[in-house]
């Protein structure tokens, strides 16, 4: 015996499982010592002798078809359990492991198993089986909804508290495949799950667990979704599963209003951080814990110069130094509210005055006393007022003015003009080979070749003209104090050459032009409504007859 096998023998010899060597016809040809302690036989005993003897007669044909006649074929990793009679008469559960081996032709030669008792799982298994209505009573306990599937994803079995969080599932669903139940579900994009992609249909593909997938599904009634954490996990056995056994559990938890307390405390989060106001918060001990970027613009500072500071530090070297304590803690004792005049240093020395608002926050079940300050700036109130005022008449976009300010403008200009007996232009632009830039690029492309446009716009007109964005594609423009029809026109013309230089975006080199329609105050109409109807017209008129530029007909 070479080295080699000398290790492998002694290797077996030591081993706890029974380890054994066949002939063809299943008889033992070696047996490990370990065969006395198992089965009560010595390895002398079984040496020759024929397993199936041994075998329990309710398990022997299974043996033969499931086992040995597969590994006669070459078939490997045959893992059987069956009963076999010990040496004192009583039968014991034995989990077998089979291999072929094979000679240099590839026939099988020998049969090499390593077997194992497994009786007291065996046993455990079956009371665990004998009490269904345990296992039943503990799956109705939980407060999350189970639902278990088979290998095929069918459903098994499922819980009281999945039929409330998935009112689609109910007792009588059992044995139906869950697959042609799930086709709703959304992901938090709004995008549809494939119900190929939901958690149990991936774990039975891949065999791996899948935890905290979060998945909607859509009211029509109340436009609210359901929000659904599930957690998808395989069957771990050591049995071979029977295609009725489980295979993978499903766990899920109604957690609509948990994501609803996270969005909204996003959006004050939101609302906290992005504020107009500035705003400081305050612990019971009058100590700042946590402030927003107004506050840092107002003092100059950043967080690190207040967080952990007291609150009266705000105030210090400025004509409100002691108003904390003369008049703003002594009211929220008493009525849980202070307003007034608020005076204080900024990080340069200079002095800020605001409007303030002091509030006591009571304790509740997530936060403890505390105190919210908030100023206005004055100064500050005048800029978000005026640039309120500048985007309530201009086009976010692009800047340029929107519909609101071009009825003024035009109001201006039928006035001006009808006084001095001047002419003004109205200009009614659409941009040609527009929608396909959104279609192939996506709108985010689209704006910025719309805010392009609108900068070439203004490049070219004066300071007494106004270029407006309507909507969509679409502007017009107000064009004063030229004399003659071809000044229109030829301004017109170079707004077209203008908008059709290639736009380079990225790597896109995009082609863009425009059709223009003119129409002249009083030529072509003397309200509004009327030039616009006509600039209009004569837009379509351009587009119909692929002219980049027509004039209005007279009225």
């Amino acid at each position: 015996m070479n080295p080699s096998e000398e290790f492998y023998r002694r290797l077996a010899e030591n081993m706890s499982d029974l380890v054994a060597l066949h002939s063809p016809d299943g008889r033992y040809k070696w047996v490990s010592p370990s065969s006395t302690r198992t089965l009560g036989y010595s390895p002398e005993e079984l040496i020759g002798t024929d397993p199936y003897l041994l075998f329990h007669p309710d398990d022997q044909f299974s043996i033969r078809n499931d086992t040995h006649v597969k590994a006669l074929k070459g078939d490997g990793n045959i893992l059987i359990r069956y009963r076999i009679r010990h040496a004192d008469g009583h039968y014991i559960w034995f989990e077998t492991l089979t291999q072929p081996i094979k000679n240099e032709d590839g026939l099988v030669v020998e049969l090499h198993t390593t077997s194992r008792d497994v009786t007291e799982q065996q046993d455990l298994e079956e009371v665990l089986s004998r009490n269904e209505a345990v296992y039943r009573t503990s799956l109705e306990s939980l407060v999350e909804g189970i639902v278990v599937l088979n290998a095929s994803g069918e459903i098994v079995t499922i819980n009281s508290q999945a039929s409330v969080i998935l009112p689609f599932l109910d007792a009588k669903n059992c044995q139906e495949s869950l697959e042609g139940l799930i086709d709703k579900f959304i992901y938090p994009s709004g995008d549809r799950c494939p119900p190929a992609e939901f958690p149990s249909s991936l774990t039975l593909k891949t065999g791996k667990s899948y935890t905290q997938v979060l998945l909607g599904i859509p009211s029509a009634q109340n436009q609210k979704t359901q929000w659904i954490s599930f957690n998808s996990r395989p069957v771990l056995s050591e049995i071979p599963p029977t295609p009725e056994a489980p295979a993978v559990i499903i766990s899920c938890s109604d957690v609509t209003d948990r994501i609803e307390r996270e969005d909204l405390l996003k959006l004050w989060s939101t609302v906290f951080q992005y504020s107009s106001e500035s705003i400081v918060i305050i612990n019971e001990l009058g100590v700042i814990i946590d402030l927003n970027k107004s506050f840092e613009l107002l003092t100059k500072s950043d967080q690190s110069t207040w967080i952990g500071k007291s609150a009266e530090t705000i105030t210090a070297n400025s004509p409100s130094e002691t108003i904390f304590r003369s008049e703003i803690w002594p009211e929220l004792e008493e009525s849980g509210q202070w307003t007034g005049e608020f005076w204080l240093r900024d990080k340069k020395g200079a002095i800020q005055t605001t409007w303030a608002s002091v509030t006591r926050v009571d304790q509740s079940e997530i936060t403890t006393n505390h105190f919210i300050l908030s100023m206005s700036d004055f100064n500050e109130r005048k800029t978000q007022e005026e640039l309120l005022r500048h985007n309530a008449g201009h086009d976010a976009l692009t800047g340029l003015p929107n519909r609101l300010l071009l009825a003024d403008r035009f109001k201006v200009a039928i006035n001006t003009a009808s006084r001095n007996n001047q002419r003004f232009g109205c200009f009614f632009l659409d941009l040609d080979k527009f929608k396909p830039v959104n279609d192939l690029y996506g709108h985010a492309v689209g704006d910025r070749v719309l805010q392009i446009i609108a900068h070439r716009m203004e490049s070219i007109v004066r300071s007494i003209d106004t270029a407006t964005r309507i909507g969509g594609d679409e502007f017009i423009l107000i064009i004063q104090g030229l004399d003659t029809v071809e000044e229109y026109i030829n301004l017109a013309e170079r707004l077209v050459r203008e908008i059709s230089i290639p736009i380079d975006i990225g790597s896109c080199l995009l082609y863009v032009g425009a059709s223009v329609g003119i129409a002249i105050y009083p030529d072509h109409g003397s309200s509004i409504e009327q030039l616009l109807s006509a600039s209009d017209a004569a837009m379509y008129e351009a587009k119909s007859k692929d002219l980049d530029i027509y004039i209005a007909k007279e009225v």
